[in-house]
C-alpha cells in the first residue's frame, strides 16, 4: 500500500467527518493561526496518528483542513470547559474523541489496504467499535448519576419548601410590602 494513497484516503475521510461535525452542533470558531496551533497541539498530544493526515489535508484540500482544525479546536475548548467541573466526564469525552479519531484513521487505512491487510484492520475496527460502545455506556451512566443527584437535590428543596409554606408565604409577603414602601415618595 502506498503511504500517499493511504494519507489521501484518510484526508478524504477526515474532510467528510469535519463537514458533518460542522453541521451537527454549535457554530465553529473561525480559523486562525493561533487556533490552528492549539488544535494541532491537541491532536499531537491525544491522537498523533491524525497528524500526517491533517498535513496531507492541509496540502491537498485547504478548506477541509481548516474545517477539521476548527472542529478540533472547538472540541478541545469544550473539553477544557468541563475539565475542572467534571473530571470524570472530561476523561470519558476525551477517550471517546480519541477512539473516534483512531477509528477514522482505520477506516481510511481499510479503504487502501491490500486484501491480506484488511482482516487485521477490520479486527482493529471491531475492537474500537466495542471500545466506543463501552465508553458511550460509561458516559451515559455518568450522566444518569449526575441527573439523579440533581433530582435528589431538587426533591429535597421541594420538601423543605413545602414544609415551610406558611413561613415562605410570610417572607414573600413582607418582601412585596417592602417593595411598595420603597416606591412611595
Amino acid at each position: 500500500m502506498s503511504g500517499t494513497v493511504f494519507v489521501r484516503a484518510a484526508a478524504l475521510v477526515l474532510g467528510v467527518c469535519a463537514s458533518c461535525a460542522a453541521r451537527a452542533g454549535d457554530p465553529l470558531p473561525r480559523f486562525t493561526e493561533e487556533r490552528e496551533a492549539a488544535a494541532l497541539h491537541f491532536v499531537r498530544k491525544h491522537c498523533p496518528d491524525l497528524t500526517p493526515l491533517l498535513e496531507e489535508l492541509k496540502r491537498t484540500a485547504r478548506p477541509s483542513y481548516e474545517l477539521q482544525i476548527r472542529e478540533t479546536f472547538h472540541v478541545s475548548e469544550l473539553l477544557a470547559e468541563i475539565q475542572d467541573d467534571d473530571p470524570k466526564r472530561y476523561e470519558l469525552e476525551l477517550k471517546l474523541w480519541t477512539a473516534e479519531n483512531k477509528a477514522l484513521v482505520l477506516v481510511a487505512r481499510h479503504t487502501t489496504a491490500k486484501e491480506d491487510e484488511r482482516k487485521a484492520v477490520e479486527e482493529q475496527l471491531q475492537a474500537l467499535a466495542k471500545e466506543l460502545v463501552a465508553l458511550e455506556v460509561r458516559s451515559l451512566e455518568h450522566r444518569a448519576e449526575i441527573l439523579q443527584s440533581e433530582l435528589t437535590h431538587a426533591k429535597n428543596d421541594l420538601t423543605k419548601f413545602r414544609d415551610n409554606l406558611d413561613s415562605n408565604a410570610k417572607q414573600r409577603y413582607e418582601a412585596l410590602l417592602e417593595r411598595t414602601k420603597k416606591k412611595k415618595p
